[in-house]
């Protein structure tokens, strides 16, 4: 009896252990030199100042405002990183762990779903590759509500595929839904897509599940919406800006839209492909999806939703007269890493497959070596450590001669380590410091620099 039920542990021990190692991996490489790799900025001051907020009892009903319109999502980062924020007693890193902690949980994520539409080895490959690419890890060391966005994406796509044959898959499209309204306005983006395939491929509509899909749908905008009613609706008319941004601004130039779409998608394989190898990969890649959908019949619908989810926000910008921000088109990751997941399952020559990974490994891990970000919180709180032990909490001035953008992040630091600054000096203040960032910058020199960051004691005046 004992062997009959060891047997069956060590059978779930070998299965598993693949995906195990892979996660292993990926959360090794995301939490190498962390703080030396993150950035503590505008966006991540601002959520983590809501999410204290949070911690001391006030409720946050809105998340992060987007770059058009001023629209904003909705807080469900901002309350994951106060939950990060509450065991970490308010550390900057907090929101670096979340982010991390979501990339895993992106990786997992896209191995049980393509084990599932593809094979084992399919979803191993594309799990390591996820795990390993450069430009994964940077997205996921980067601590802002995007980093809901590609979780949010490979949900939402899953249970739209499902939901042709499985009840339970409208369900899960909302929650996917839901997530990435939390995450960032691209999310609208995916909506005509999902409608296009339901078109097409018409949805197991069960009146539960239909209520289900609607109520966590309703849950995931019911702040903002709190929000609105003792505001005179703000936020809606931010949403219907947008919306009329698109009407009367200038089309962005299709060459600049082209070039994001194809970087965006070939990136996940490596961040340094020139324009036209990145092209080649690009171009390559979806022609094989399109022999897969003529050619391949149980793989058709999974193809079209995939190219469905690639090109239809890339149209939306071809057509939208506003400013265009290139990580909008953040959309075509999964379905480019879907359609790789295709091209792998038809490579029957395992010696070709592994040559692919071993070429794409190396060039990440000969990337990942050199991975620096000047300016980063390392260095941040490294000054105003310097800062704190020279001036002590409060008492003395702190003078921001900094680039546009790079002054931010240090009025929470200081706050952590209970340090009260005049920021700026007061008139005729004697105890000054200058934090200078770049190191450098307009000719002042640093008595003391960190990563970029320069800092000068101006004593007594």
């Amino acid at each position: 009896m004992k062997r009959l039920k060891i047997k069956p542990i060590r059978e779930t021990l070998r299965k598993y252990f693949p995906i195990v190692l892979i996660t292993a991996l990926a959360v090794f490489l995301r939490l190498y030199l962390l703080e030396e790799r993150v950035s503590f900025d505008a966006d991540q001051e601002e959520i983590a100042f809501k999410a204290k907020e949070i911690l001391s009892g006030n409720p946050v009903l809105l998340g992060p405002k987007t770059s058009l319109g001023g629209f904003s999502i909705g807080p469900g980062f901002t309350y994951l990183w106060a939950i990060f924020a509450f065991f970490l007693k308010g550390n900057p890193i907090s929101g670096a762990y979340l982010s991390v902690f979501l990339g895993i949980l992106f990786i997992v994520g896209i191995y049980l779903v393509t084990r599932k539409v593809f094979s084992e080895n399919v979803g191993l490959i594309l799990s390591f590759i996820s795990a390993l690419s450069v430009s994964f890890i940077s997205w996921d060391q980067n601590p802002w509500a995007p980093s809901l966005f590609y979780l949010s994406e490979i949900i939402t796509f899953y249970g739209i595929y499902l939901s042709s044959s499985k009840k339970y898959g409208l369900p899960i499209a909302a929650l996917g839904l839901a997530i990435g309204f939390q995450s960032h306005f691209a999310v609208f983006l995916l909506i005509l897509p999902v409608a296009i395939y339901l078109l097409i491929y018409r949805p197991v509509v069960e009146k539960k599940n239909t209520i289900t899909s609607f109520l966590v749908l309703t849950l995931s905008v019911l702040p903002v919406v709190i929000f609105d009613l003792f505001n005179g609706f703000i936020n809606l008319q931010r949403l219907l800006l947008i919306f009329s941004l698109g009407r009367e601004g200038l089309t962005s130039p299709v060459a600049k839209i082209v070039t994001t779409l194809v970087s965006n998608s070939t990136n996940i394989l490596w961040l340094h492909f020139s324009i036209p190898v990145s092209r080649l990969i690009f171009v390559t890649t979806v022609l094989y999806s399109f022999w897969g959908i003529f050619r391949n019949k149980s793989y058709r619908p999974l193809l079209i939703l995939s190219n469905l989810f690639l090109f239809i926000p890339f149209f939306i910008f071809l057509f939208y007269k506003a400013n265009f921000s290139e990580y909008y088109l953040m959309t075509a990751v999964i379905p480019f890493l879907i359609l790789l997941g295709f091209m792998f399952s038809t490579i029957k020559n395992k010696f070709v497959a592994l040559l692919i990974l071993g070429i794409f490994s190396f060039l990440n891990v000969k990337s990942f070596i050199f991975i620096y970000k000047p300016m980063n919180l390392h260095a941040k709180e490294q000054i105003v450590q310097e800062i704190v032990k020279m001036g002590g909490e409060s008492g003395y001035g702190v003078s921001l001669s900094t680039e546009l953008g790079y002054g931010f992040g240090y009025s929470y630091i200081f706050e952590y380590y209970n340090a009260k600054p005049d920021t700026p000096p007061l008139k005729n203040q004697q105890r000054i410091f200058t934090i200078v960032a770049p190191s450098g910058y307009r000719g002042i020199e640093p008595m003391m620099g960190v990563d970029g960051i320069g800092l000068r004691w101006e004593g007594l005046k």
